[in-house]
């Protein structure tokens, strides 16, 4: 597929087995969990770690048996790629050992990267071809996401869009400069470039509108489409890092003004709301039908509070010291913060601690470490809603712009 100098395979059917791949990956999304499951059932966690690994396993052996066949003559400099880029995927793997499936993502996008470039062959054949697939691979990957964030019980994340694309992208690498497939030759042709540039669109307009998908906007299109509301969470929600050098950091929706000024003036109501909620089910209940970008004083004092509350009971348990005093650092800087941004909430409600109990969960902790509380963490804190809609739309023009000068190199 990758040494000959002509695809074995037709055009169609090059197209067909990227389809069939494409499909495999999609369709497994319902199922992901109950695969999961069944894996670490028999199998353990780490199943899905050494099937990684074993399917990079294959491949190193699928470019010896080139070599000894003689299908592929690989200068040392080659093979030093390959074997460097081979290495940086067992890396990350093993990096990502604490949740294998998500390495298993460079196994599916890599494999569909170099389905893509035997697609992609029968028609650029140079140096394009690269950038077209990794192109091509990313919007796949984005897609995938996508598709995630509309299934029950599966979740949308950029990190994930981000390891398919890698992984695209690093198996184009390592064709381009490991395996150097003579098929490819020459500069790249405008064809290709112009190729290249209709599908970074694509790209470009997948991001943006998952980077514009807030609630704001979800219930906007939900009147539209009443299903649409059940969608929870949204692809992408702002917020701010709030960084206070006695606590540590934190994440919230407001900026830590305007937190306190709604504690001061909601924080009554804010904690007959949270009041409501004493029993788990109460608890998912309100975390379910009380909107956060509505309501974010109260779901976000309450979510500090369950998590305050559930380390403080593991803490008092003493199952042992190291976990002990893990559990009653993170219930008492909780504690902490939630006096200091949440006073008039926390004081009106049932949830303060008796001074007692303070005192000993602070002496459980040992000290005042650094603390970063991970409640609303899935916040984008770096750039504005507009800044990015407005680097994306100019991205889009730019590339936009390319497009059409590539059309006409390619149709004079």
């Amino acid at each position: 597929m990758v040494f000959g100098e002509q695809p074995r395979a037709t055009e169609f059917r090059s197209w067909l087995g990227v389809a069939a791949w494409v499909a495999f990956i999609y369709l497994s999304i319902p199922l992901a969990r109950s695969v999961q499951e069944a894996v670490r059932d028999r199998g353990g966690k780490a199943a899905f770690l050494w099937l990684t690994f074993l399917c990079f396993a294959a491949a190193a052996g699928w470019i010896v048996r080139a070599m000894l066949r003689k299908q592929w003559t690989g200068r040392p400099a080659q093979i030093l790629v390959l074997a460097a880029i081979g290495g940086l995927f067992s890396w990350l793997t093993w990096a990502l050992r604490d949740n294998p499936e998500e390495a298993f993502h460079f196994v599916q996008y890599g494999g569909l990267s170099l389905l893509l470039f035997r697609a992609l062959s029968h028609r650029l054949p140079d140096p394009s071809i690269y950038a077209v697939a990794t192109l091509i691979g990313a919007a796949f990957g984005i897609f995938d996401e996508l598709i995630q964030w509309v299934v029950p019980q599966r979740y949308f994340d950029y990190r994930d869009i981000g390891i398919n694309a890698f992984a695209v992208g690093l198996v184009q690498v390592a064709l381009a400069a490991g395996i150097r497939p003579g098929r490819v030759r020459g500069r790249p042709s405008w064809a290709g470039i112009q190729l290249g540039f209709r599908v970074a669109l694509v790209n470009l307009a997948l991001l943006l509108f998952c980077l514009s998908n807030t609630p704001d906007l979800r219930e906007a299109y939900a009147r539209f489409l009443p299903g649409a509301a059940s969608l929870d969470p949204v692809t992408a929600e702002y917020g701010f890092r709030i960084e206070d050098p006695a606590l540590g950091v934190f994440f919230s929706r407001l900026p830590a003004a305007e937190l306190l000024r709604h504690d001061r003036e909601f924080g009554a109501a804010a904690a007959e709301t949270i009041n409501r909620v004493r029993t788990d089910p109460q608890y998912i209940r309100f975390l379910q039908e009380t909107p956060a970008h509505r309501n974010p004083l109260a779901v976000e004092a309450r979510i500090h509070l369950f998590r305050r509350d559930y380390h403080a009971l593991k803490a008092l348990a003493r199952e042992n010291p190291e976990q002990t005093r893990a559990s009653a650092h993170i219930a008492h800087r909780e504690n902490q913060l939630l006096k200091a941004y949440f006073p008039n909430t926390l004081s009106r409600s049932l949830f303060r601690w008796p001074e007692e109990r303070e005192q000993r969960i602070a002496e459980l902790s040992q000290g005042e470490r650094p603390y970063q509380s991970p409640v609303s963490s899935q916040l984008i804190t770096r750039f504005s809603p507009a800044q990015a809609s407005g680097l994306l739309l100019l991205l889009m023009l730019l590339v936009g712009l390319g497009e059409r000068g590539a059309a006409r190199r390619n149709h004079p």
